[in-house]
């Protein structure tokens, strides 16, 4: 009994500790009244011209004006703005709940609309459709992404406590339970991404939930269970497509279960077939009744992402780099992931085979793009990865030995603090809500008299580097290959995020960008750059990759004499 109430008081302390993580820190990077005056915006056009220019747009238009105009309204984040820009399309006083934006599928965009209402009817939120308004009160549209983020922080959390259920269910071992949702919270990508209006963390979310309900299913061979897992299925694809991916879960469900007669088989499948579907244009509806914008988006996606047009070496480095995303991603608890698969393998047991088959299809999405270009990409896995060391924990507890057992815990317990650590980094970092990008801005405030020039190499997005105003400098953009012709006395700003870092050696990478300006006259004057730091741990000095860097990239300053 004693031993059981210590078990459930650390269950407790993961969820509490976990809460503490994913909602600490979701004011990270927001627009706001303090930050305002970087950006030194006027509004001189009308509203309409401004709210079509705040629409969504898939090719650039000189009617439009520039994206750096919608600054003093973005996040730092580089896509929590679409959210935004999907739900103010929309007319619901005239049933029109087109998104006309398709990159991501609807649901997660539907709830936070709906969540966003409920927040607006309780005077918590302030929502106008004259976007001109923010502009005037971005605390507002501080509160607007908060709520979003706050939204998926709470599937994070809810996903952890769902999971947890999940495993207890598998392997009947609170330890094991205990010990893989620890992996699942604390992994830094996991735990990141909680903080973003985003669509990843909430179609994890749901293939969690699918996957508690087809264990379910396996368990007490109800098809009830199986049909629920099919409609979450359907919702996580409504929510990301390369979730779709596991629609090809349910004929292997049935398989390892041994439902029958061949044509059960078949009339079973199709049935998970029908609700999945369901769900899905349940949740993209206008995925029909808009086919052409919709087909649009979902190419544009897959052209961007490189989809079947990447060469043989691509896949052929789809391994390493999915390693390289993961330690980047995962920290220590890689090893972790890898020693699962590699036990489970062995086991083949149905929930392993379940397992292994989850994760199995969600390579298939990232190798279809030939390898890895942000570690959120990976979140895909996580689920079945975490699962999967449920099954380790189990074995490593079976062990006579009793000092090789604790040996294999402890290296264990190591693995997954590290990426509470990691975590833990990147919460203080969010929570201190000292931007770099911000404090860039202050210096240059500070440091470069008014109307001088400040040249960037392209349209100055707040996500890429710190906000100036064109009302205090005279802003030039200057392409990179033709810096050698910028005027002396001026300078240029250059933003780590506008160099994608797909993968590679941090410093190595900035020293050779240092290196091809210099050659074009500047000199470097200052680098801004902190570090997410927990005690005497630091993170990112070295290897990293793009999306890792969204909450601390290094701005570089140059001077041309």
């Amino acid at each position: 009994m004693t031993r059981k109430i210590f078990l459930n008081a650390c269950v407790y302390c993961l969820f509490l500790i976990s809460a503490c993580m994913y909602f600490l820190g979701i004011w990270w990077g927001l627009p706001s009244n303090q930050t305002k005056k970087f950006y030194g915006f006027d509004v001189a056009v009308s509203k309409e011209y401004l709210k079509k220019s705040w629409e969504i747009s898939k090719s650039f238009s000189s009617e439009k004006l520039p994206r750096s105009v919608f600054n003093p309204i973005r996040s730092f984040h580089p896509d929590e703005h679409n959210i935004l820009k999907s739900i103010s399309s929309m007319n619901p006083e005239k049933f029109d709940f087109n998104p006309h934006f398709f990159e991501y599928p609807t649901g997660q965009i539907y709830l936070i609309a709906l969540f966003l209402k409920v927040s607006s009817e309780l005077n918590i939120v302030h929502l106008q459709p004259d976007i001109e308004y923010y502009f005037d009160y971005p605390d507002e549209m501080a509160k607007i992404y908060i709520a979003g983020r706050l939204l998926t922080a709470s599937m994070a959390l809810a996903g952890l406590i769902i999971f947890y259920r999940l495993i207890l269910m598998i392997y009947s071992n609170m330890f094991s339970a205990l010990l893989a949702t620890m992996c699942l919270a604390f992994t830094p990508v996991y735990s990141i991404n909680a903080h973003y209006m985003t669509v990843d963390v909430p179609m994890v979310f749901w293939i969690i939930v699918s996957m508690y309900f087809a264990f379910l299913y396996i368990q007490q061979r109800k098809l009830f269970f199986l049909f629920l897992s099919a409609l979450c299925t359907g919702i996580a694809a409504g929510t990301k497509y390369p979730a779709g991916i596991f629609v090809f879960l349910f004929p292997l469900i049935l398989f390892y279960t041994n439902t029958g007669s061949v044509r059960r088989f078949f009339n079973l499948t199709l049935v998970c077939c029908i609700i999945f579907f369901s769900a899905f244009f349940l949740t993209t509806p206008y995925s029909i009744l808009s086919f052409g914008e919709f087909k649009r988006d979902l190419f544009y996606q897959a052209a961007a992402r490189g989809l079947g047009s990447l060469n043989l070496f691509s896949y052929i480095r789809f391994l390493p780099d999915t390693l390289s995303a993961l330690r980047t991603g995962c920290l220590w608890i890689v090893l972790l992931y890898i020693a699962g698969l590699i036990v489970a393998i062995k086991k083949r047991q149905i929930s392993e085979k379940f397992l292994l088959s989850g994760f199995l299809l969600s390579i298939i999405p990232i190798f279809a793009c030939g390898g890895f270009k942000y570690t959120r990409y990976y979140l895909i896995m996580l689920p079945f990865l975490a699962a999967i060391t449920g099954k380790l924990f189990e074995e490593i507890f079976k062990l006579k030995s009793g000092a090789l057992r604790l040996l294999l815990i402890f290296g264990c317990i190591t693995a997954v603090l590290s990426g509470l650590i990691k975590s833990t980094a990147y919460t203080r970092l969010m929570t201190e809500n000292r931007d770099v990008r911000i404090i860039a801005a202050e210096c240059i405030e500070k440091d470069i008299p008014y109307g001088t020039t400040i040249i960037y190499t392209k349209d100055p997005w707040v996500f890429e580097v710190p906000p100036v105003s064109p009302l205090k400098y005279n802003l030039l953009v200057i392409p990179e290959h033709a810096l050698a012709n910028a005027p002396s006395k001026s300078f240029l700003i250059i933003g780590e995020l506008q160099y994608f870092l797909t993968s590679g050696n941090r410093k190595y990478l900035m020293q050779r960008k240092i290196s091809m300006i210099e050659q074009k006259g500047f000199k470097l004057k200052e680098i801004f750059i902190r570090y997410p730091c927990a005690g005497p741990f630091s993170f990112d000095q070295y290897w990293t990759i793009h999306d890792m860097l969204y909450t601390h990239p290094a701005i570089l300053l140059f001077y041309k004499p």
